[in-house]
């Protein structure tokens, strides 16, 4: 297997093939970083499909939901479109474009709201993905919109994050009972569904988010967004916790963007996974937790 960039694809067709930098399995595409990996579907929406530290795995497949699975991106607020998502942002085929150790998947131009989605996929060091999702204006009208990353992941995580500007609030559906200690907010997910499904947004400082579970961690590092610049009734984390399938949603959003026609706005993320040390408990309100996430954003 050949590196480029620190990067392995693995491109799959009906007899596995390896190449540097690169594995395959039928339509899915990896990007390795150390330990850590990401697997795209182009032929469903560019979906990030899996994401591993090591053999665990963070996101909830299609046996849990058939729809709401792995990971995807829409435009904020969700007024733009109502539900379902537009398909051909969210579950129509990409055009796949691979090289130079770069991997990128560009949507089809879609009509409901005149936007074209490109998603790039980049290895960093030390368990470390670059994604840069990029939102093109493809209509004849102005539009204004903001990029929104949405996470299926595991039952029974520990989530946490620095809380930013405001407090934590509530939106369409019951509290996520969710805990403010020392500026950090931390909500524990249950095994068991709740009755009824749970969301509520806040504002982040630090610009990162961690989801920890079993032993590892899952971290999201992004632009720092104020709440003068987040889209209507929005905010930078929403914790969704469904009470029909057994996932919750870990989501971040970006800046509410003016978009001319022809204008393309590039939002630059990282995913991060690793093993929590055997010395750091995951459990709420732990410094050290905290500290060592600092430590790895560095």
């Amino acid at each position: 297997m050949t590196v480029v960039s620190s990067v392995c694809f693995l491109l799959s067709g009906a007899a596995a093939q390896t190449h540097e930098g690169s594995t395959t399995t039928m339509k899915n595409y990896t990007v390795i970083s150390g330990n850590t990996s990401l697997t795209v579907q182009p032929d469903a929406g560019a979906r990030i499909v899996s994401f591993k530290t090591g053999r665990y795995e963070f996101l909830t497949g299609k046996e849990i939901h058939a729809d709401n699975y792995g990971s995807t991106f829409w435009p904020s607020p969700q007024t733009l479109w109502n539900w379902p998502p537009p398909h051909v942002l969210d579950s129509d085929p990409y055009m796949l474009e691979n090289g130079n150790g770069l991997l990128r998947m560009v949507s089809g131009k879609d009509p409901q709201t005149g936007l074209q989605f490109t998603k790039e996929f980049t290895s960093a060091q030390n368990g470390k993905i670059r994604i840069t999702y990029s939102m093109s204006n493809a209509g004849n009208a102005a539009q204004k919109t903001a990029p929104w990353d949405i996470s299926r992941l595991h039952k029974g995580g520990l989530l946490f994050f620095p809380l930013g500007e405001g407090s934590v609030g509530v939106k369409h559906f019951a509290p996520v009972p969710a805990d403010v200690l020392d500026g950090i907010v931390w909500f524990q997910d249950g095994k068991v569904r709740p009755k009824e499904s749970e969301l509520s947004i806040a504002n982040v400082s630090e610009g990162w988010a961690a989801f920890a579970i079993d032993g590892k961690i899952f971290i999201k590092k992004f632009p720092g967004v104020k709440p003068a610049q987040q889209a209507p009734g929005e905010a930078v984390l929403s914790i969704y916790v469904s009470s029909d399938a057994d996932y919750i949603e870990f989501e971040i959003q970006g800046p509410y963007t003016a978009l001319s026609p022809g204008k393309i706005f590039p939002w630059n993320i990282e995913w991060i996974a690793v093993d929590i040390p055997d010395t750091i408990r995951a459990v709420k309100g732990n410094k050290e937790l905290v500290e060592f996430v600092r430590g790895i954003i560095r």
